[in-house]
């Protein structure tokens, strides 16, 4: 079968060649009409609505979300090494995540591969978040082994947050505390009254004993 033998059962459509002569139909404006922004060059105007919000716009937003930034940190099996030749870890001693950070002098909340660097003198069970598969085959060779641990990225707070919160705390524990005040200074006041209240009263009911008593006398002297 040769190119010029194949034939289909439809008609293929040529496709149109612009600018090339009036002849063809197509020649000086190139279908794009006389003067005005869509005839120019380095035009979009394809969503524009006349100032009012587009389509394209006005849809809601879906598709792809970028992941968070995390840090990251790549370990090799040379830093292993150091720590057993420095007598720091045993052999077949477990190492997690946070002894890993402390020993790397790395900051907490970090994201820790381990790849293969040179090869281990000792077993150990390491934690990691991931490592490479020649890594793995490393530690499984001298009879260790590599757990990985999801990672969990640890919220930060700001310290200018904290020290609004520890303001609102400590101010709305001093309203408390003046309100605790102000009733315990009132509840002091009223028992004050109510003592000086029943003196008074007990005063006045001896002066009317002392005066009844008085008149009781004297009329007994009369008589």
């Amino acid at each position: 079968m040769k190119l010029n033998e194949i034939k289909t059962e439809f008609k293929l459509k040529k496709r149109k060649r612009i600018g090339r002569g009036i002849g063809s139909g197509k020649g000086k404006t190139g279908g794009r009409g006389v003067k005005g922004q869509k005839s120019r060059t380095g035009v979009s105007i394809n969503g524009f609505e006349g100032g009012q919000m587009p389509l394209h716009m006005r849809m809601p937003k879906h598709g792809f979300k970028s992941r968070k930034k995390i840090n990251k940190i790549v370990l090799k099996t040379d830093l292993i090494n150091s720590l057993i030749d420095r007598k720091i870890i045993k052999e077949n001693s477990k190492i997690s995540i946070d002894d890993l950070t402390i020993y790397s002098k790395q900051k907490k909340n970090v994201f820790i591969k381990i790849l293969l660097g040179k090869k281990l003198s000792k077993a150990i069970n390491l934690e990691t978040h991931s490592a490479s598969e020649s890594a793995k085959k490393e530690f499984e060779r001298i009879g260790g082994s590599i757990n990985i641990v999801k990672f969990k990225k640890l919220k930060k707070v700001d310290e200018k947050n904290k020290d609004k919160n520890s303001k609102k705390v400590r101010k709305q524990k001093s309203v408390l505390d003046s309100k605790e005040n102000e009733k315990k200074n009132n509840q002091d006041k009223s028992k004050s009254i109510s003592k000086n209240v029943n003196s008074g009263l007990k005063k006045e009911i001896k002066k009317k004993d002392n005066t009844k008593k008085k008149t009781i006398k004297t009329k007994k002297k009369d008589n």
